[in-house]
């Protein structure tokens, strides 16, 4: 198992390493040469990221389908991508591909072009949203959020694009959101479904409100496949091929507990992440919607396909939560304090308290890699253990 991981493990070994830079050890720094040596830091870990992923070889369910695709659309020109039904499914990855193609790439070098962008975009995200900008990316490994870049190839590529809404759903301004939406879509159809998360994202964080779904829920869980075809038929109907396949059977029961613990902890922390920030309620929210998402793939493991446009957020949430122990910037400690020494203490106590609250995310996170791995021959997406393009040489 530990050679199975061993460039995954060596990842999150270095990420771990850069909390040093979010911690007191950095303190006595002044804040310009602090903010760069984060910068530094997020720029190595980028580029480590860039680094594995475009020098896998074969592994990844639709490694070979996705080069094949690669050499059937590229030649095409703009206009017979218009008018072939294969490229008319996905317009934006078909034209992407036809522009890359033109410029003379190989596959390999596709695969370089598109994790450059993508990893862009994460870590704009973890450092502009997560308290803890290496917890963040650290999430992005262990939660398979990587792992699903190097496998789900256009949907990952939507989902990333989604993440570049979030400053428009906080500030609800639908316009851009919704822009930003339909061009995922043209990537991949499913990121419609985060289409009507604008409004639901931005519903009041209510115990009520959630044990309403949950019990609309049920009958629907239990009548999965009658409201399947339904869905399929008017919203997805490229999904309809799905039904009765491999994808449709469920995942085992054990793939629901880590959503399950994720909304719990989530919720029973709420306060503190709504009395600092009342737009956090997007992120918690998402929280029980990843649940029930993950809930409705006991039933059937296709719909797992559908959290990734909002688990992500657990990379800015799980970090929120944590940090949500220490005292507000700007602010003394809550209790109150007579002498400079009772001050001190509060705060030793409350770095503590946020410390161990990152060990436990960072002990969580580490569970769900293990698991993920042990899961099938190659674990989740079929990336375990790691093959690169020169090992595969060799042999």
């Amino acid at each position: 198992p530990v050679m199975k991981l061993a460039v995954y493990l060596g990842m999150a070994a270095f990420l771990c390493a850069g909390s040093l830079l979010w911690s007191g050890q950095v303190e006595h720094l002044d804040t310009k040469k602090r903010k760069m040596l984060r910068d530094l830091f997020l720029l190595a870990a980028g580029a480590l990221f860039v680094l594995v992923a475009p020098c896998r070889y074969g592994i990844g369910y639709d490694y070979f389908n996705y080069q094949t695709l690669y050499e059937q659309l590229g030649p095409m020109s703009v206009s017979q991508l218009l008018q072939d039904h294969v490229g008319q499914e996905f317009i934006g990855y078909s034209i992407f591909t036809h522009l890359m193609y033109l410029l003379g790439l190989s596959y390999r070098q596709l695969l370089l072009v598109v994790n450059l962008l993508l990893t862009a975009i994460v870590v704009w995200f973890v450092r502009r949203f997560s308290p803890l900008p290496w917890l963040g990316l650290y999430l992005y490994l262990t939660l398979q959020f990587f792992a699903h870049s190097m496998n789900l190839f256009r949907q990952s590529i939507a989902a990333t694009i989604c993440l570049l809404a979030y400053p428009f759903l906080k500030r609800r301004k639908l316009l851009p959101f919704a822009l930003i939406v339909l061009l995922a879509a043209t990537f991949h159809t499913s990121a419609l479904f985060f289409l009507p998360f604008y409004w639901i994202l931005n519903w009041r964080c209510d115990g009520r409100l959630f044990a309403v779904m949950g019990a609309a829920a049920v009958p629907v869980y239990l009548f999965s496949n009658q409201a399947a075809q339904f869905l399929t038929q008017y919203l997805f109907p490229n999904y309809a091929g799905y039904i009765g396949s491999r994808y449709w059977e469920g995942l085992g029961y054990r793939y629901a507990i880590f959503p399950i613990l994720y909304f719990a902890a989530v919720w029973l922390l709420r306060k503190r992440l709504l009395q600092r920030d009342e737009g956090d309620r997007i992120l918690i929210n998402s929280a029980f919607y990843v649940m029930l998402l993950y809930i409705f793939c006991t039933h059937h493991m296709i719909l797992e396909r559908f959290s990734i446009y909002l688990f992500p957020y657990a990379m800015v949430l799980l970090p929120k939560l944590a940090a949500s122990f220490l005292p507000a910037e700007g602010t003394s400690p809550t209790l109150p304090h007579k002498q400079r020494q009772r001050e001190k203490q509060q705060l030793e106590q409350q770095r503590y308290l946020a410390m161990l609250a990152t060990v436990i995310v960072v002990l969580a996170g580490f569970g769900y890699l293990l698991f993920a791995s042990q899961q099938g021959s190659n674990g989740f997406h079929k990336v375990y253990p790691y093959v690169s393009m020169w090992s595969q040489s060799q042999s």
